[in-house]
């Protein structure tokens, strides 16, 4: 049996939490939940959006490209995180030049305050422990901030980043 889709149960807030690695056949859901989040963030998306979404998750968890757990309450998907494995020239930080950069950590409001956000973090932790990546990288929100640093996360002094215009509206 593949390890990445065997549930993992949790207790969580005293509440029993599944947290799983998604599939293809969850694409409609992660796609609804994505908009979800995008307009907590401030990012209204326009008309069939989620059908691109939708269609964007399908393809891209039948590949190695991205990687999405959620956590589960009841059957309903109530939390998710997701990473994109990435592969950079070898240093000395990171001899094997492999990485996942982390994102869309997000937990449905009902759901929050209830250790779900951290049951994933520390799911995808291990995933990454399990598969040999040493580095994992995510740009922090004010609110997410507290629990990475709690999970032992840091900000490198030497981090940069560069927004060419035309790709951002």
């Amino acid at each position: 049996m593949d390890c990445r889709n065997r549930p993992v149960l949790r207790i969580i807030g005293g509440m029993n939490y599944s947290i799983r690695e998604c599939h293809p056949a969850d694409a409609a859901e992660l796609a609804r939940l994505r908009v979800e989040f995008l307009l907590e963030v401030g990012q209204p998306s326009h008309a069939g959006f989620t059908d691109v979404l939708e269609q964007w998750f399908r393809d891209a968890l039948a590949t190695p490209r991205v990687r999405v757990w959620v956590a589960e309450r009841d059957g309903r998907i109530v939390g998710t995180a997701a990473v994109n494995p990435f592969e950079r020239i070898p240093n000395g930080h990171n001899p094997v030049g492999r990485g996942w950069y982390v994102i869309n950590v997000y937990v449905l409001p009902e759901a929050r305050g209830q250790g779900v956000a951290e049951a994933l973090m520390r799911a995808l932790q291990q995933a990454a422990t399990d598969a040999g990546v040493p580095i994992l990288e995510l740009h922090a929100s004010d609110h997410g901030r507290p629990l990475y640093e709690r999970l032992g996360w840091t900000v490198p002094p030497d981090f940069m980043e560069l927004r060419l215009e035309g790709f951002h509206s």
